[in-house]
C-alpha cells in the first residue's frame, strides 16, 4: 500500500510535537472517515495523547442548576425560546448536594460544571458553587458553565471557589443562535483575564458543517490558549429544529477529535482532549475524558438526563478502563489506578 506522502509529512512533523497550520488540518479533515488514511490520523493521535498524559483519563460531572426558555434560542438545543417544550424548573439545595455527593463520593472525579442558561443570575450561580463546594472533596474542582459575562462576573465566581470555565462560540453562532459571536469570544477572553481555565469545545458539528468551518472554530480555542478542548456533535433531538439535517457519525467525530489532539499538542495551557457524547472511538482517537451528566442537557428532552441520555460516573469509569486508561486524574493531578479492582470497588461493573 502506498502511503499518502503529504500525511506523511503531516503525521511526522505531529510526532515531533510541532504546530499544525489550518491547511494541515483541512487536509486531514478531508479524508473520509472510513478511510486508512484517518484510521491513522486517529492511531497517531491516541498514542500521543496518551503519551502526553501517561495514559490517564479524566472523568467530569456537569450538574444543570436551572431550566427555561433560552434567549439564546440556539436552533439545536431543547432549551430555545422559539420551540422549547421544557418546563421551567431550578435545583433546590438539596438536589445540588445530593448530585455533587453522587459524582464525587469515591473521589476520583477531577471537577464539576454548573450549568445555566445563558441568562443567569449570579447570587443563584454562587450560591449553588458554595452548595457544591460543602459536598464534595478538596481536590475536585468546581467549574461554571454559563452565558456570556464580564471580567468582573468571573472574578467574583473565582473567589466563591470556582476554577474555570467552559464557554464556547459555537459553529454557525448568530446564525443559528441569537448571541452575537463577538460577545461569546469576549466572555471566553474575560474568562482567562480573570485567572480561570477556559474549557472549550468545536461544537456542535452536524453534516452540514464544512471542513474550513469546523477548522476555524477549533481554532479559537488554540488562539485563546485553552486549558481543554473538544469536540461534539450535534444530536438531532425530536423537536429541534437544525434535527432535520440528522447527526455526523461518532467515527467522523473521533477524526474531528484526532485533529484537534494533533493540533494543540504543542499548546503549553492544554491539558485534556473531550469527546462529547463520550463514546469509545473518540477515546481511541485522542480524547481522555468523559463526563458523566445531571439535571438539564441541552441534548435531551427529558428534563432528568440521567435517566435519559446522560452517562453516570460509573459509566464513565467503565469507558475509560474498556478504552485501556491505566489511571483517574484527580482535580489536584495525582492518579488512581484504573483497574478491573477499582472498578468492583466502585460499582462500575
Amino acid at each position: 500500500m502506498q502511503f499518502d506522502k503529504r500525511l506523511m509529512e503531516i503525521l511526522d512533523k505531529d510526532h515531533n510535537i510541532e504546530s499544525l497550520t489550518k491547511e494541515e488540518c483541512v487536509y486531514l479533515l478531508n479524508f473520509k472517515e472510513t478511510s486508512f488514511e484517518a484510521s491513522m490520523i486517529r492511531a497517531m493521535a491516541d498514542h500521543l495523547s496518551r503519551q502526553k498524559a501517561e495514559n490517564s483519563g479524566v472523568i467530569l460531572g456537569q450538574i444543570g442548576v436551572d431550566i427555561s426558555a433560552c434567549e439564546g434560542n440556539c436552533q439545536y438545543c431543547v432549551f430555545g425560546k422559539g420551540h422549547t417544550q421544557v418546563s421551567e424548573k431550578r435545583a433546590t439545595d438539596e438536589e445540588l448536594a445530593l448530585k455533587a455527593q453522587e459524582f464525587a463520593g469515591q473521589g476520583d472525579l477531577y471537577g464539576i460544571f454548573l450549568m445555566a442558561m445563558n441568562s443567569f443570575e449570579l447570587d443563584v450561580i454562587s450560591n449553588a458553587v458554595a452548595i457544591v463546594k460543602m459536598n464534595i472533596p478538596d481536590h475536585t474542582q468546581i467549574w461554571v458553565n454559563i452565558g456570556d459575562a464580564d471580567i468582573n462576573t468571573f472574578q467574583e465566581l473565582k473567589k466563591a471557589g470556582v476554577k474555570g470555565a467552559y464557554h464556547v462560540s459555537r459553529l454557525r453562532e448568530g446564525v443559528d443562535t441569537d448571541l452575537n459571536p463577538i460577545a461569546r469570544r469576549s466572555t471566553m477572553e474575560a474568562i482567562i483575564s480573570a485567572g480561570l481555565d477556559l474549557y472549550t469545545c468545536c461544537e456542535p458539528i452536524g453534516p452540514e458543517h464544512t471542513i474550513q468551518e469546523i477548522v476555524d472554530n477549533f481554532f479559537i480555542g488554540i488562539e485563546l490558549g485553552c486549558f481543554q478542548h473538544a469536540a461534539m456533535r450535534r444530536v438531532a433531538v425530536s423537536g429541534v429544529p437544525l434535527s432535520v439535517h440528522g447527526q455526523i457519525t461518532e467515527l467522523r467525530l473521533a477524526q474531528i477529535v484526532a485533529v484537534i489532539t494533533l493540533a494543540t499538542l504543542n499548546l503549553k495551557s492544554m491539558r485534556y482532549i473531550g469527546v462529547h457524547e463520550p463514546n469509545q472511538v473518540g477515546l481511541l482517537s485522542g480524547a481522555n475524558v468523559a463526563t458523566a451528566e445531571s439535571g438539564a442537557n441541552p441534548r435531551d428532552n427529558n428534563s432528568e438526563t440521567s435517566k435519559g441520555r446522560g452517562l453516570s460516573v460509573a459509566d464513565c469509569r467503565k469507558m475509560l478502563f474498556e478504552a485501556g486508561f491505566t489511571s483517574l486524574r484527580r482535580g489536584d493531578e495525582s492518579m488512581i489506578p484504573l483497574d478491573l479492582e477499582y472498578l468492583r470497588k466502585t460499582d462500575s461493573i
